[in-house]
């Protein structure tokens, strides 16, 4: 090779290294150029999450001061609204207990009367068969008032006696068709608890004050059983039906 052609050779040798220092100047311009947009990209993108994140945070903050807000005020609604309640249970509670009150004094009251009226039909036929022990045509010469049977478990109001029967009297201010019915139950009670009277004649006699709607059912079932109804007129005891049999 001559001196000519290796000069040509060297020359295109540091002609190519020189193209490529210059490409490699240029590529590491193009990458340091693309490196500064990606700090800035990732600068910007940071601060836009900080302050997206500050915004966020302080939406929360708010968020949480409202939600406290909002709980602390539903607190203090429950804590009037319990009061309410309470107050008002115990006005009620007072409203109910004096009601309450009300209702034993009328439930008293009634319960006197009604005793006082059973006592006082009670004491009308009593008196009136103890000064004319007679009681459809049958004299008795004994009669006795409020009897309870040896267990304490039933009460004859009125009992008649004589040598060979006995009337049974069961007294009422207003009688009823089931009274007729607890009467008749008695009989048995009676002999069983009164066993030297047990082979005696038993009659069974209803006693009552008032006549209301039912008073011809009640004679009508009176007469169908055979026990005498009694009622009074004046002082002194009227047979409203005699038509009686021996028990």
């Amino acid at each position: 090779m001559d001196n000519t052609q290796f000069d040509k050779m060297m020359q295109g040798m540091f002609q190519g290294m020189a193209e490529l220092r210059e490409s490699q100047a240029k590529s590491q311009a193009k990458a340091d150029l693309e490196s500064q947009k990606l700090r800035e990209f990732q600068a910007e993108t940071s601060l836009q999450i900080r302050e997206s994140q500050a915004k966020t945070d302080l939406l929360l903050r708010e968020s949480q001061v409202k939600s406290d807000l909002e709980f602390q005020k539903l607190q203090e609604f429950q804590a009037e609204t319990g009061l309410q309640i309470r107050e008002f249970q115990a006005e009620t509670g007072l409203q109910i207990r004096e009601m309450g009150r009300r209702v034993d004094d009328v439930a008293k009251q009634l319960g006197h009367i009604g005793i006082n009226t059973g006592d006082f039909a009670e004491e009308l036929f009593w008196s009136s068969l103890k000064a004319n022990p007679v009681l459809g045509g049958t004299l008795y010469n004994r009669v006795v008032r409020n009897v309870w049977d040896d267990e304490g478990n039933t009460e004859y109001d009125i009992l008649l006696f004589n040598h060979n029967s006995v009337a049974i009297i069961e007294v009422k201010y207003k009688a009823k068709s089931s009274d007729i019915n607890n009467l008749l139950k008695k009989v048995d009670t009676f002999r069983n608890s009164h066993p030297d009277h047990a082979k005696h004649n038993i009659y069974l006699g209803l006693a009552t004050t008032t006549r209301d709607r039912y008073y011809e059912k009640l004679v009508a079932k009176a007469t169908e059983v055979g026990i005498y109804l009694l009622g009074q007129e004046g002082n002194h005891v009227e047979l409203l039906s005699d038509k009686v049999r021996v028990f």
